[in-house]
């Protein structure tokens, strides 16, 4: 009785999970879970599964701390449910980040990208209702650094940008003669 008055509620989710640099996967879903025999299971026979409505916002979702530039894909992601039922199913692929800082600090992070599925579940349909994140990691290391310019790089970029400018208008100058001559030469052959 109480699970029907509840059913048209909402929740909100705030918090932080530490998980294991292995592959694994995560998820929000209705009733109550248990473990059997090391098998972690969903009970959600009191639910009717046609009537729950998987529509969720997704604010914040990162893997390890923050560093400058880094997006997170999924933040600010609204999914809307308009089945009765679904399954939606977030598979991560997660990367390990070397942030290297100009006064020679060194960060270890994550970044992420992203893909997503969502699946209408009917009748006896394999399948809970929910939200589910599969995360894997990445063999392979990305690694940034942060470097500064040299005044004699600067100066010799500017030089390049001014010689490039005084080159088109160089060219374009010649264009324009050029085509004033033309013109002329044609004025004067039909005067005569």
């Amino acid at each position: 009785v109480k699970v029907q008055e509840e059913r048209h509620e909402g929740c909100r989710i705030t918090g932080t999970l530490e998980v294991s640099k292995v592959a694994g996967n995560f998820h929000f879903a209705p009733g109550k879970s248990y473990s059997q025999i090391g098998i972690q299971l969903q009970e959600i026979i009191i639910l009717q599964r046609t009537d729950y409505n998987v529509s969720h916002t997704i604010n914040h979702l990162s893997f390890g701390t923050v560093y400058p530039g880094r997006i997170n894909p999924l933040d600010g992601s609204v999914r809307m449910c308009d089945d009765k039922s679904g399954m939606y199913q977030y598979f991560v692929k997660v990367v390990p980040t070397e942030y290297h800082f100009l006064n020679k600090t060194e960060l270890s992070t994550f970044q992420f990208a992203s893909t997503q599925h969502y699946r209408k579940l009917e009748g006896l349909q394999r399948g809970l209702p929910g939200v589910f994140f599969f995360y894997d990691l990445s063999p392979i290391k990305a690694t940034f650094q942060e470097t500064s310019s040299s005044f004699l790089h600067f100066l010799t970029g500017l030089c390049a940008i001014v010689g490039g400018v005084f080159t088109v208008a160089g060219m374009l100058d010649s264009t324009i003669y050029t085509g004033q001559r033309i013109a002329q030469k044609m004025q004067l052959g039909k005067q005569s």
